[in-house]
């Protein structure tokens, strides 16, 4: 089996350990590429992301192996949409951030050729429009669901929002808060602005939540789900009942 391999359906949970009962820790989404680390027992196999480096197991089965990944993909900018696979004639959902290759006026998804589900779908509106900010791209995830682990519409948590708001708009972040804390310049409270990321610590000042400055004075994140909140000296107002919820630690700004 080629080490290499590419997701072949849209969202594949990775997990802690080679079980469907152990946490979901991230995810690979459809057409990224992954590196076999470790076959485990049964269909597990142990891998690591092309795309952030995280490592997991998932289910072998969820992935095309044995492929060469393609030199260029397009990204999916489109919060959610949908595809036909015509191999297997079912109905596909691609979420943001989904990689797809494009050749010979086709579309593919590892081996799959894959067509859009309304077949008029201009082409310059397959892959959706590329946000400006990532203040936009963030805000078109509003009101998704919070999931552990999750980096889509249908299911994201704090850093996996600002990591794939950085990605629609061409930057590039860690999946963990943690490590995401270490990009891009410290901002003193004063020089704040929009699209800046703030960053929040628990009472032992270990960095466990992030979101992204709308304003000045409100910031978007996912918690609970994706909504925009009040955005004070010290951390985060919830816009509905008040109260602190998250105690803010640092502004940073990331490079153009």
């Amino acid at each position: 089996m080629n080490a290499i391999g590419i997701a072949s359906v849209s969202i594949v949970p990775l997990r802690a350990e080679a079980s469907d009962a152990s946490e979901q820790t991230s995810q690979i989404l459809g057409g990224e590429g992954v590196k076999l680390l470790e076959e485990g027992r049964g269909d597990w196999v142990k891998i690591k992301s092309l795309e952030d480096g995280y490592v997991g197991w998932c289910d072998r089965r969820q992935f095309m192996f044995d492929v060469k990944l393609p030199e260029e993909r397009t990204m999916l900018c489109h919060p959610m949409s949908q595809w036909n696979n015509e191999r297997t004639l079912a109905a596909l959902w691609m979420p943001a951030g989904a990689l797809i290759e494009e050749r010979e006026d086709a579309y593919f998804l590892g081996a799959d050729k894959i067509t859009p589900f309304n077949p008029e779908t201009l082409k310059d509106d397959v892959f959706g429009t590329i946000p400006l900010t990532l203040r936009d791209a963030a805000l078109s995830m509003l009101s998704a669901p919070y999931q552990w682990g999750g980096r889509t519409v249908a299911g994201i948590d704090c850093s996996g929002l600002t990591q794939l708001a950085a990605r629609l708009t061409g930057k590039l972040l860690p999946r963990d808060a943690s490590d995401q804390v270490n990009c891009g310049d410290l901002i003193a409270w004063e020089l704040r602005d929009t699209d800046d990321l703030a960053f929040f610590q628990n009472n032992d000042g270990l960095i466990t939540h992030v979101g992204i400055l709308v304003t000045r004075d409100s910031v978007v994140h996912a918690s609970g789900e994706v909504r925009i909140d009040l955005l004070t000296k010290e951390g985060i107002v919830h816009s509905e009942i008040g109260g602190l919820t998250h105690r803010l630690h640092c502004i940073k700004r990331l490079q153009e």
